[in-house]
C-alpha cells in the first residue's frame, strides 16, 4: 500500500475506532483509570446503579485530590461513555436489571495504555523459542514429503530417547528462576490477550448476525443460498471464519482431561519458588485462568447459539417476508419524500395542525396530599334482602340453549331416526346400510335452534359419522318465518351417537 492509501485507511480508522477515540479524548487518563479499576480480573459486568455509585466515589476523590476538571455527575458521565462506545449497556435475560460492560475498543485502549505504563519485553528467549517451535510445527504439518516427515519424527524420537536415558541415570536439568520467571510472564501476557479476543469475537458474531438479516431482507447477493441453508438446518454463523475459529477453541477447552491437566500444571507452577516474584495480580490471573476461559467461552457460545436460533426462527416462521414488505413500503415512502422535497422544502407551511401532548409541571409546594379515606364508599345503613324466585331445570335448559348448541337433543334425534330405520326379523334388528343423512334427520326433526342445530349435526357427523362424496342442501326456518338454505358436506350416520 502507498503512503496515501495508508493515510486514508488510518483516517477512516481514526473516525471509526472506539479505541482511538478514547485515547485522544481530553479526559482519557481519568476515563481509562476508572474503567480499568472496576472492570478488572473476572469482573466483566456491573449492574448500572452499582457502577454509577462506584464512579461517583471516584469522581469525588478526583475533585479533591487532583486538578482534573470534573463537571458532570456520575450518571451523566456513564451515559456519555455509553454513547461514545466505551461502555455497552445490556439487559439481563429474565430480569429487569441492566448492566454495563466494556466494549472491545475500550479494552484495546486500556491494554495499550497499560503497556505504556508497564512495558514488557517481547524479545525474550522464551518468546523466540515459542516462535521457532510454532514455525517448525507449521512447516512439518504443511510438508507433503513423506521422507521429510519421517526424518523429523525420527529426530524427535532420538531426542526424547536421549532425555529418557539421562533421566534414568538421575541427570535432568531444571531451568533457573530468571528463565522460569521470564517464561511465566510471557505466558501471562499471552493469556491476557485471550479474554479481550472474546469481546472481539462476540462483536464479530453480532456484526455477522446483522449482516445475515440485512442480506435476507434486502435481497442481497446470496440470500437464496442463505435461506436454503437455514431451512436445511445449517448454522450460518458457525460456518463463518470467526465461528470456525471459536468452535475449535471451544471444543479444545471442553476436553475435560486436557483442562484438568492444564489446571494441575498451573497449580504446580504457582507452588514453585520463582512464582512469588510474579506479583499478586499475575498469580491470581494465572490461578483462575481456566475458569475465566471456560466462563467467557460459554458466554460467547451462548450468544452464537442464540443468534443462530433467532435467525432460524426468523426464517422458518416466514417473518422475513413481513420485514421485506415493511422495508418495501418504507423505501417507497422515502422515495416519494425525496421527490416531494424537490417541490416542497422542509420550511413549506402546511395547513394541517398537530396538537402536541404536554405535561403540566408544577412545583412541589403546590402538590396536595391525597387522603385515601375520601374515596371510600359510604357504609350502607340498611341492607334490603329480597328472596330469589325459584327456577326450574327446564328454564335453566332454555337459558343454556340461547348460547350453546344442544348436542344432547341432536344426538337423541339422530338415534331416534336410526331406530325408525331398523327392521325387526325373527327378534333381531337390522338397519339399512345407507344410514341417515343430516338432511334425513332434519326432515324428521326440524331444527329447534335454527342454524345452530345444523352446525351441531355437521359436527356430530364429522366426529362420529361417515363422510360421503358430494354435498347436500338443507333448509331451515327462523323465528320470523323466513326460509334459508345451506350447502353442507354429505354426512351419514350408520350407528348411534353420543353427545
Amino acid at each position: 500500500m502507498s503512503a496515501t492509501s495508508t493515510a486514508l485507511h488510518l483516517q477512516r480508522l481514526k473516525d471509526e475506532s472506539i479505541a482511538w477515540k478514547l485515547l485522544r479524548s481530553k479526559r482519557a487518563p481519568l476515563v481509562i483509570a476508572i474503567l480499568d479499576a472496576h472492570f478488572t480480573g473476572d469482573v466483566r459486568r456491573i449492574a448500572v446503579p452499582e457502577f454509577i455509585s462506584l464512579v461517583d466515589i471516584d469522581l469525588e476523590d478526583a475533585r479533591f485530590r487532583t486538578s482534573i476538571e470534573v463537571r458532570r455527575s456520575a450518571q451523566a458521565y456513564c451515559e456519555r461513555w455509553r454513547a461514545d462506545g466505551y461502555l455497552i449497556r445490556r439487559s439481563v435475560p429474565q430480569s429487569r436489571q441492566e448492566t454495563y460492560e466494556l466494549s472491545s475498543g475500550a479494552l484495546a485502549a486500556i491494554q495499550y495504555a497499560k503497556r505504556l505504563m508497564q512495558p514488557h519485553r517481547t524479545a525474550t528467549q522464551s518468546r523466540l523459542g515459542l516462535i521457532i517451535d510454532q514455525i517448525s510445527s507449521l512447516a512439518l504439518a504443511t510438508d507433503d514429503n513423506e521422507e521429510h516427515r519421517r526424518q523429523a519424527l525420527l529426530e524427535e524420537r532420538a531426542r526424547l530417547d536421549a532425555q529418557i536415558n539421562l533421566l534414568d541415570q538421575g541427570q535432568f536439568e531444571v531451568i533457573d528462576e530468571e528463565k522460569a520467571l521470564e517464561k511465566a510472564r510471557d505466558i501471562v501476557n499471552l493469556a491476557r490477550e485471550i479474554p479481550v479476543d472474546f469481546v472481539h469475537v462476540r462483536n464479530d458474531f453480532e456484526q455477522i448476525n446483522r449482516s445475515l438479516y440485512d442480506t435476507i431482507i434486502n435481497y442481497d447477493e446470496g440470500h437464496k443460498e442463505i435461506l436454503a441453508d437455514i431451512f436445511d438446518g445449517v448454522d450460518e454463523i458457525a460456518q463463518t471464519a470467526s465461528g470456525q475459529s471459536f468452535k475449535g477453541f471451544y471444543s479444545l477447552l471442553r476436553n475435560a482431561d486436557l483442562s484438568e491437566t492444564l489446571q494441575d500444571d498451573i497449580d504446580s507452577i504457582l507452588e514453585c519458588d520463582f512464582a512469588v516474584k510474579l506479583g499478586p495480580e499475575d498469580r491470581r490471573f494465572l490461578r483462575g485462568l481456566m475458569q475465566v476461559f471456560i466462563d467467557q467461552s460459554q458466554e460467547v457460545n451462548g450468544v452464537m447459539t442464540s443468534f443462530a436460533h433467532g435467525l432460524r426462527r426468523f426464517v422458518q416462521s416466514q417473518n422475513y417476508r413481513q420485514e421485506r414488505a415493511l422495508k418495501k413500503h418504507i423505501d417507497r415512502a422515502l422515495g416519494r419524500a425525496h421527490r416531494m422535497v424537490e417541490y416542497y422544502p422542509s420550511t413549506y407551511p402546511l395547513r394541517d395542525e398537530l396538537n402536541l401532548t404536554s405535561v403540566q409541571i408544577a412545583p412541589v409546594s403546590r402538590w396536595k396530599l391525597k387522603n385515601p379515606a375520601e374515596n371510600q364508599a359510604v357504609p350502607l345503613s340498611d341492607v334490603v334482602v329480597s328472596e330469589s324466585e325459584e327456577i326450574t331445570f327446564e328454564q335453566l335448559r332454555e337459558i343454556a340453549r340461547e348460547t350453546e348448541i344442544d348436542f344432547f337433543e341432536l344426538a337423541q334425534n339422530v338415534n331416534d331416526c336410526l331406530s325408525s330405520l331398523e327392521v325387526h326379523v325373527g327378534g333381531e334388528a337390522f338397519r339399512s346400510s345407507l344410514g341417515a343423512t343430516v338432511k334425513d334427520i332434519l326432515t324428521a326433526f326440524p331444527p329447534t335452534q335454527g342454524i345452530a342445530s345444523i352446525v351441531g349435526l355437521v359436527v356430530l357427523g364429522i366426529e362420529q359419522g361417515q363422510r360421503r362424496e358430494g354435498s347436500e342442501t338443507v333448509p331451515w326456518i327462523d323465528d320470523n318465518g323466513r326460509t334459508f338454505r345451506a350447502t353442507i358436506p354429505h354426512l351419514a350416520f350408520n350407528r348411534k351417537v353420543h353427545a
